[in-house]
């Protein structure tokens, strides 16, 4: 088994680093989360890499003025992982709720709070054709944030490789909603599920810029990454963005358990603003 040998990361720094990420990104690392740490950042720090030790790295984000450096540290340390319909009991809830909305609503709006590569936000777009034939007509956009720019620029090319096509999305709908590159074996996004959406970067723990209100928010798989008092924050705010009847979509295995709210729970990690 191949040996890897990784510089040696203080307690001490290790805090330190947490504390830079909490600041500029409002994640939280906890203590067993260490080691991710060290791997990831290992693409920087080492004997053969730009900087020698950890405590060189941390004090290069420090005096950092082009903000590249610390861009770089978020973008490494932001887990980011999808797949076209992921959990597609929210797929299939999100179809027919756009059907109710479209008929008494003179506007659509979503948002993929945490975009990650992109797959999300255009199976929501799949999802707003499937279901409503002309999404255009009803001035449904859709909007899709995340924190890593890189990830960010990757969801706008709307670019993927075969395998993390093939087996989430049925052949019929490839054909109609992609077109292929045989020489690279890539599935391109077309241009109308492209132009639905709307690629941005948000710290949800900032400002909110936002002039209309949403009817559905997916917000999965992101609030394992904060404390309870920024949930708090989080899901306060987006609430605050919802029209009323709108909806907000945890991931499976999440819940607002402990978070005082204003949602009411429907099922599946669904929730609406009932006020």
């Amino acid at each position: 088994m191949e040996k890897f040998d990784y510089p040696q990361l203080s307690d001490e720094v290790f805090k330190k680093f947490t504390d830079l990420l909490f600041k500029n990104s409002g994640i939280t690392l906890k203590e067993h989360k260490k080691y991710l740490l060290i791997h990831r950042l290992s693409k920087y720090v080492g004997p053969n890499k730009e900087f020698k030790s950890f405590d060189e790295y941390y004090d290069a984000l420090i005096v950092d003025k082009s903000g590249k450096v610390m861009e770089n540290f978020v973008n490494t340390l932001t887990t980011n992982w999808s797949f076209f319909f992921r959990e597609p009991v929210h797929f299939d809830f999100l179809k027919n709720h756009l059907k109710e909305v479209a008929a008494k609503e003179n506007y659509i709006r979503i948002w993929s709070a945490a975009c990650s590569t992109g797959e999300e936000p255009y199976s929501m777009s799949i999802s707003a054709f499937q279901s409503l034939k002309t999404p255009y007509q009803y001035d449904l956009k859709i909007l899709a944030s995340d924190i890593s720019t890189r990830v960010l620029k990757l969801a706008g090319e709307g670019r993927y490789h075969y395998t993390k096509v093939r087996g989430h999305i049925e052949e019929a709908e490839l054909r109609s909603y992609f077109d292929f590159d045989r020489e690279n074996n890539d599935f391109i996004v077309k241009p109308q599920i492209k132009n639905l959406i709307s690629f941005r970067y948000l710290n949800l723990l900032e400002h909110y810029p936002f002039n209309k209100k949403f009817d559905v928010v997916f917000l999965r798989n992101v609030l394992i990454y904060f404390d309870n008092k920024e949930k708090e924050y989080v899901i306060n705010k987006i609430h605050e963005h919802l029209k009323p009847g709108g909806i907000l979509i945890l991931g499976l295995s999440e819940s607002l358990v402990g978070i005082r709210h204003k949602l009411n729970s429907i099922k599946n990690s669904i929730y609406q603003n009932k006020t």
